[in-house]
């Protein structure tokens, strides 16, 4: 069975540095800078999941979820904020992530919560 593919992206450094040294040993890590670096990613190739900061410059995180949800139905979100309070709790599905992570968080949070978006055991 092959490695799901994870996409982050954060524009700090550090969180990206964070996420990545967590998931890798689990899954095959791709990182992006912003919104726009993601969503020419997402363009070029298929992920399983894209976990998503939301406040970035260029493109937003919510840009990037209604990009995934309009272009990659398969492709589950996970949205990481310091500002979910921010975030719509209206949401329609078209810009709904399937899980949202206030920051700061755990690493069993993460990974419990990208356990539960893809559905199987995340060690």
């Amino acid at each position: 069975m092959s490695r799901k593919s994870i996409l982050i992206v954060d524009d700090e450094e550090v969180i990206r540095d964070f996420l990545d040294e967590v998931l890798e040993d689990i899954f095959d890590v791709s990182n992006a800078c912003d919104g726009q670096e993601a969503i020419e990613k997402l363009q070029d190739g298929d992920f399983d999941l894209v976990i998503t900061d939301m406040k970035m410059p260029r493109v937003t995180g919510e840009e990037v979820v209604k990009y995934v949800k309009a272009n990659k139905p398969n492709t589950k979100v996970i949205v990481i904020s310091g500002y979910l309070g921010m975030y719509s709790t209206k949401s329609t599905n078209e810009t709904s992530p399937d899980s949202l992570l206030s920051k700061p968080f755990s690493i069993k949070q993460l990974k419990e919560v990208v356990s539960t978006v893809l559905g199987e055991a995340v060690d």
